[in-house]
């Protein structure tokens, strides 16, 4: 794929993409410790419920990119402030005794976009907080 006459251009592609390979490893990682830890079988767990779940969510992902690119996070859905109400995945991890590491990070980036006002936006608008323009 040629991604232009910048060099510079193809290798951050290539990290950017190892960005989100981690993101996603991260989140099954956790899925999997929490499966795990109350004595389901993970391999089921992957095939029948996770992988599918994240196939549709991944139809989410072109939305979003244009999101990003228009800096315009309206969200009809589950907004921010809505999703850190609660911590509902920290807490069952804790009582599950399974450590909210990979969790933790992204929680407090959403309940900063909320803090700054933010809260009535989607997921997307995080990436607010990780430019710096």
């Amino acid at each position: 794929m040629y991604l232009g006459a910048d060099p510079g251009t193809a290798p951050l592609h290539d990290l950017a993409l190892l960005s989100g390979m981690y993101g996603m490893i991260g989140g099954f990682l956790h899925s999997a410790a929490l499966v795990r830890a109350s004595g389901g079988r993970v391999a089921e767990f992957a095939r029948d419920e996770l992988l599918p779940w994240l196939q549709a969510m991944l139809g989410a992902l072109p939305a979003w990119a244009a999101q990003v690119d228009a800096r315009d996070y309206a969200e009809t859905g589950s907004n921010l402030a809505m999703q850190v109400a609660h911590d509902a995945i920290g807490d069952l991890s804790r009582a599950q005794g399974v450590s909210t590491e990979l969790w933790d990070p992204f929680l407090r980036l959403m309940k900063r976009r909320v803090a700054d006002g933010h809260g009535a936006e989607g997921l997307p608008g995080l990436v607010e907080l990780l430019v710096k323009d």
